[in-house]
């Protein structure tokens, strides 16, 4: 099995003030290395690509230099948007691979047990996604703020990444979406449309994504300890 992997990590970073995530530290370390070092070091992974935001090769390169496990990490630019900036780092991939892995640099604490399963389910099912169950009640709202539906929590989850998926499928799945579609904030829901089949496998509580300056607090306190207890 040989595994391509793309990590996205061209957001614009509105809701951490303008920060871009990917070069904020964390304990000591680059966000982006921390998202990147899960796969460096995996027998099965062919090529890893980051997609960082035009321009920022110059400086992106430079964050990675210091780790010289890195020096193989391709830096593609990427899109406007999420979608865009995947679809660009599928346009990149280079070696023969039967998997792709598609991460966000914003999950930096995604453990390689998590990765293991998804690899293997994927390989079996073609598709394979972690997520978390819902427990607080959830609302559906109108334009008016309104309530307009409580969807029964027992059939909703929480997706995370990294998500994995057959080369094949991911291809076809950004193929048909266009460049119209630009609406899809993950990779799975591309798949859902053209009627591929995703399958669930557990997420972790500690697989967060660094959205505001109060994750990458909570980030920064898993990292010094509560991972390894």
């Amino acid at each position: 099995m040989k595994v391509s992997v793309i990590v996205a990590a061209a957001g614009s970073g509105t809701r951490m003030g303008g920060v871009r995530k990917p070069y904020l530290m964390l304990d000591g370390m680059p966000v982006l290395v921390r998202s990147l070092k899960l796969f460096m070091n995996h027998p099965e992974v062919v090529e890893i690509i980051a997609v960082i935001r035009p321009g920022e090769e110059g400086e992106a390169s430079a964050l990675l230099k210091p780790y010289r496990e890195m020096d193989n990490v391709r830096l593609v630019p990427g899109g406007s948007t999420r979608q865009e900036s995947v679809r660009e780092g599928l346009r990149a991939l280079s070696e023969p691979c039967d998997l792709v892995c598609i991460h966000d640099a914003a999950r930096p604490l995604a453990s390689e047990a998590l990765l293991e399963v998804l690899l293997e389910s994927a390989v079996r099912l073609g598709a394979a996604v972690p997520v978390l169950p819902v427990t607080d009640t959830v609302k559906e709202i109108d334009s008016e703020e309104k309530i307009v539906a409580t969807p029964e929590r027992d059939r909703l989850c929480l997706v995370q990444t990294p998500q994995v998926f057959r080369r094949e499928l991911i291809l076809k799945a950004y193929k048909e979406a266009g460049p119209a579609l630009l609406t899809a904030t993950d990779d799975s829901s591309l798949v859902e449309r053209i009627g591929g089949d995703v399958y669930t496998v557990p997420g972790e509580d500690t697989n967060i994504k660094l959205t505001s300056p109060l994750d990458l607090k909570m980030a920064a306190w898993l990292v010094k300890g509560a991972l390894n207890r």
